[in-house]
């Protein structure tokens, strides 16, 4: 990743940055899950108005901004494209136990040309695991290939997904 922020960030802002041809992902926010002491835990960021593009062009697998386990987060008028696994990935807890992905908001980006046709199983928003009152609103999603378009994965719940405009995805827009 070009930038991470890891256990007990928090109250930091990334903005009006340029994350280009890169091997793997962009920016990697993470910090201790519900079983980690509490000063591990990560939140409180804002990534906003940064342009990714030209990611995983080694490891292609890699997301553009990835926020796990880490709360209150603002992940807003970001525009991500041409890369090729998932654009803006929130939670990583599988099945239904205890998530700190609480309250995250995921708005008005613009993601395309995700998924060049390496791998599949993903999408331009990815979600995984229960995140008490995350938001995806008003989000751009278009030209999605070998996958969705906003992914909500398994155990995601209590998540208010609206407002977005998802097209030309070669599956559906959203898929649960």
């Amino acid at each position: 990743y070009a930038l991470e922020l890891d256990n007990g960030s928090r109250d930091n802002v990334i903005s009006g940055n340029t994350f280009r041809d890169l091997g793997g992902g962009g920016l990697k926010v993470s910090g201790g899950d519900a079983t980690r002491m509490t000063s591990l835990r990560t939140g409180n960021n804002f990534i906003t108005d940064n342009h990714l593009y030209g990611l995983g062009q080694i490891l292609h697998q890699s997301v553009g901004i990835l926020a796990r386990h880490t709360d209150n987060n603002v992940i807003k008028h970001n525009h991500l494209h041409d890369m090729d696994w998932v654009g803006i990935s929130v939670g990583w807890v599988w099945g239904y136990s205890e998530s700190v992905a609480v309250g995250n908001r995921i708005e008005y980006n613009k993601l395309h040309d995700i998924g060049m046709g390496f791998l599949n199983d993903h999408g331009a928003i990815y979600l995984l695991g229960p995140a008490p009152g995350t938001a995806v609103s008003n989000n751009l999603i278009y030209d999605i290939h070998g996958s969705f378009g906003i992914y909500p994965d398994e155990g995601s719940a209590q998540l208010l997904i609206e407002n977005n405009v998802v097209f030309d995805t070669c599956s559906y827009g959203l898929r649960q």
